[in-house]
This record gives C-alpha cells, structure tokens and sequence, in this order.
C-alpha cells in the first residue's frame, strides 16, 4: 500500500508514525516529491509506480473533490471518504 497526499513529508510521515500506521505502508508520496499537485494525477501515478502495480488496478481512498479527480485521472477507481460531520 502506499499513500499518495497533497501534503509535506514532514506532516505525513510525522502522522503516520503518531498513529502508529508507518509500518503499514510501503511508500509515502507527497507533494515534495511531484510538480505538480492534485487535481493533477502525478502523486497517484508515483505511488502506483513504486510500489510496482499498474494504475487501473489501484483503489484510491479520497476525502477531497480535487483528489478525486486526481485518481479517476490516474486510472484508479476511488472510494470517497467523507469528512467528519460535527452536529450542533
């Protein structure tokens, strides 16, 4: 598994290792390491690249209308993930 985010290496991999999940994925592609950012499919292309398996067979999980648009562009299907609802 890998993951594929719009955001800084220092945020993600900090993250991961507070959640304890690091282990659990094989590369971290971030926005330090692609040109271009999300809606463009880059980050996903990458991610798919390292970890060896073509983008068709990639299921991409996204909380965000641009990611998504990234990973439909990248050949991927997509889960959307909603965000947290908070009701008053």
């Amino acid at each position: 598994m890998a993951i594929a985010t719009g955001g800084s290496r220092l945020v993600a991999e900090k993250t991961l290792q507070v959640l304890g999940l690091s282990d659990l994925f094989d590369e971290v592609v971030t926005a330090d390491d692609v040109t271009n950012g999300k809606p463009d499919p880059e980050v996903f292309l990458q991610a798919a690249e390292r970890i060896g398996i073509e983008p068709t067979k990639c299921v991409a999980f996204e909380d965000a209308a641009p990611g998504i648009m990234a990973a439909q562009l990248a050949g991927m299907q997509v889960v959307a993930v909603p965000a947290p609802m908070h009701l008053v």
